[in-house]
């Protein structure tokens, strides 16, 4: 690996990282502006992330799964499943 991909790596995964834990701080924060706070350094992060991704991807240093239609369609009726099931939980 280069240094230049080294970096980038670890930067982009530092932030998937921060925004996982905004995410987390955004819901569990009881005040307002601390709230906004979180929102404001999220989407800051979720952006950066973002930049990173495109970076890494355009270089070839980020592969992705390119998935079969059959394999999506099989996670979506999965998901569908679980939510309708949620779902029924909560309507008893």
């Amino acid at each position: 690996m280069n240094q230049d991909k080294d970096i980038v790596m670890i930067l982009l995964e530092l932030e998937k990282n921060m925004v996982k834990n905004y995410a987390t701080a955004i819901t569990e924060a009881s005040n307002d502006n601390l709230v906004n706070k979180f929102e404001e350094l999220f989407n800051m992060s979720k952006n950066a992330q973002r930049d990173l991704f495109n970076l890494a991807n355009s270089r070839n240093w980020y592969s992705l799964e390119y998935a079969e239609t059959q394999k999506i369609d099989q996670e979506y009726q999965k998901l569908s499943n679980e939510l309708a099931n949620i779902g029924g939980i909560n309507n008893e």
